[in-house]
């Protein structure tokens, strides 16, 4: 297939790496940066642009990967185009793209970082069409690059968006505020490694619910609030109290 990327950043560089290795032609790189655009487009032996207006018309697909919130600008500027427009964002609707004749989504649910490898065959990818042919197409393009494909709708594919943001960037933020508490004591992140790798060992061999353990799962009481008051931050003493609350609400 040939392929048009409409972005450069991590999720747009690891679909067009992905691409290529399935033997799909990429076609082009546009980006609103043109040295982000030039810097994908050369490792395809490409062509890049800034401009979304001047994107050639005759790919297969077209693949939205930029933020969420500039999809709408985008799609209002982008030419007539002959394939299939299709975006990559989690919780927007396929409906953005409706004033071309066929678009749909192409969700891979995983987070990525533009210099970590990712085994897309790993990730599971989620596909919704406004047509059956095009969700057909879809489909097949997604199965290039994963052994886990299936059909989602938009008002799936969004709670499912929401649950991957509880269960990654919340925690990658949580992550975060445990290692600024141990730098106040000279104390490495690297302490908190086989705790974390047990933590999700045992989410994933067992219901989260069934593998919660700590002073919220026991009530201690004054455990919690002697915590809560080792925190500066206000902020943080509600985020405490509130994630220990629910804790407490759940087990009672």
């Amino acid at each position: 297939m040939l392929i048009f990327i409409i972005g450069s950043g991590n999720v747009a560089t690891h679909l067009a790496q992905g691409f290529a290795v399935a033997q799909h032609k990429i076609a082009g790189v546009c980006s609103s940066t043109i040295e982000h655009a030039r810097q994908l487009a050369q490792k395809f032996d490409t062509t890049a642009y800034t401009d979304i207006k001047t994107i050639p018309a005759n790919a297969d697909f077209y693949i939205i990967s930029i933020s969420d919130d500039n999809i709408k600008n985008v799609v209002a500027e982008m030419p007539d185009v002959n394939g299939i427009v299709a975006h990559t964002a989690g919780s927007i609707d396929v409906g953005v793209l409706q004033r071309f004749d066929n678009y749909g989504v192409i969700y891979p649910m995983q987070s990525f970082s533009k210099n970590r490898e990712i085994n897309l065959a790993e990730v599971p990818f989620f596909v919704e069409g406004n047509n059956r042919a095009t969700t057909e197409k879809l489909l097949q393009l997604a199965s290039t690059l994963s052994d886990e494909v299936r059909e989602l709708s938009s008002a799936e594919r969004k709670m499912l968006h929401l649950s991957a943001v509880f269960s990654s960037n919340f925690v990658n933020e949580m992550f975060a505020e445990a290692e600024i508490i141990l730098k106040q004591c000279n104390l490495p992140f690297d302490l908190l490694k086989p705790l974390i790798y047990e933590t999700v060992a045992k989410a994933l061999e067992m219901k989260p619910m069934q593998a919660q353990t700590g002073p919220a799962r026991r009530n201690d009481v004054g455990v919690m609030q002697m915590q809560q008051n080792l925190l500066a931050n206000e902020n943080l003493r509600k985020l405490y109290s509130f994630a220990s609350q629910r804790i407490v609400e759940r087990y009672k």
